[in-house]
């Protein structure tokens, strides 16, 4: 008989970063994804999306515009890959219990792969790191839950403070199990902080150009010496090795604003970007 309890990670910054009611909820992020930004990009296959964590008031429409393109590229399974923001670590975290939930409801945890990704490495494991207190795997999931409805389920990972060998195994453990288990990555990361608005816009674009010429090298460099500002830049950097290890991907931008276009104020700003990294 298993008497193993059932463990799901409860809201952590619901009424904070996003609405605390389910009909709130449910109510701003249809909004969101109905004023989305569109772009015809000619997509046969999707890897996955780079997407913000800020509060829903400043991110929440530049995140729509990719998640909207999830309604014509469903699919079952879905691995969040988060920065933490709280919590100090030099591994990759996998969340070790069943689900996963907001205030629309809570999402299986595909446990699974969870196993296999744990098991098959050196640099991920089974931890509540990352995953306490963290919004920056949180704020993805109610417009995963909107948009996909209740038939998938999650991978929730969070990368500490990792070093660029610890990314680069753990891309090649996802390509690995690829095949068998087909799976949609996100990849969770605001870009520039606090700078000018003008800064902000330069800094970014230089990073935009980056990824959209899929220069792993310069990116790769920029993450050890820490002159790229994206907060999760080690997500980023697990998706598209990943990527390029299974396909012939390329990446280009969904979205981007900073907080100064929402709010009006300029002088310190944090950027937002969505992207897909996927194959024509």
């Amino acid at each position: 008989m298993n008497t193993k309890k059932h463990k799901s990670r409860k809201p952590a910054v619901a009424g904070m970063f996003y609405p605390g009611t389910k009909q709130q909820l449910e109510e701003t992020v249809a909004h969101y994804l109905q004023k989305a930004q569109t772009v015809d990009l000619p997509i046969k296959k999707l890897y996955g999306l780079i997407a913000p964590h800020a509060g829903y008031v400043y991110s929440g429409g530049v995140a729509a515009s990719g998640y909207r393109l999830l309604k014509d590229f469903p699919m079952r399974t879905v691995l969040i890959i988060a920065p933490s923001h709280s919590e100090p670590f030099d591994y990759i975290s996998v969340y070790e219990g069943e689900g996963y939930e907001t205030p629309l409801g809570e999402i299986p945890v595909a446990t699974p792969i969870c196993e296999q990704l744990v098991q098959n490495s050196t640099v991920a494991e089974f931890s509540e790191n990352g995953h306490r207190s963290e919004h920056s795997l949180e704020v993805q999931l109610p417009f995963l839950q909107l948009v996909l409805g209740e038939m998938f389920r999650i991978v929730p990972v969070v990368v500490g403070a990792a070093q660029l060998h610890t990314l680069n195994e753990f891309a090649r453990n996802l390509a690995k199990i690829a095949n068998e288990n087909p799976f949609l990555v996100i990849a969770s990361s605001d870009l520039s902080h606090y700078h000018s608005y003008n800064t902000a816009n330069r800094k970014d674009r230089h990073l935009i150009g980056l990824l959209e010429d899929y220069d792993l090298d310069f990116l790769e460099k920029g993450y050890r010496d820490r002159s790229l500002e994206a907060c999760g830049l080690g997500p980023i950097l697990i998706l598209m090795n990943y990527a390029r290890l299974i396909g012939k991907p390329q990446c280009r931008q969904i979205q981007y604003q900073n907080s100064g276009d929402v709010s009006g104020m300029k002088s310190q700003v944090v950027g937002y970007l969505s992207a897909a990294v996927f194959e024509s």
